[in-house]
């Protein structure tokens, strides 16, 4: 390990992201300098979770490398849903506080 180099951890990853491919992407964009400031990229996890570690060149800004990185990768992703549930045989779009409410009363 290099030592007074700021580097980014990610211990989590979206639903449905591969990490393999994840971190693919990212040596790709750095190689194709569309990412630049990142000088490493190792994946240290293990059975007792996820880690994967980004070295950030001296000179650059961590803060800027990992906007960066949840532009060009699926580090950051959104996708919708549909909270669509059976309410007494009738089916209706529900709000999270009533879905747990339904949820916890099927529950008794």
């Amino acid at each position: 390990f290099k030592k007074n180099r700021e580097r980014i951890i990610v211990s989590e990853i979206p639903y449905q992201v591969n990490k393999a491919r994840l971190i693919e992407k990212i040596a790709d964009l750095v190689k194709d300098k569309r990412i630049d400031g990142i000088s490493d990229i190792r994946d240290e996890s293990d059975r007792k979770g996820m880690r994967i570690v980004i070295e950030i060149k001296r000179d650059s800004n961590a803060n800027i490398v990992l906007n960066n990185l949840y532009k060009y990768t699926q580090l950051e992703t959104t996708f919708g849903i549909i909270n669509l549930a059976l309410v007494d045989g009738i089916p209706k779009v529900l709000t999270l506080k009533e879905l747990i409410k339904y949820y916890i009363d099927h529950q008794k």
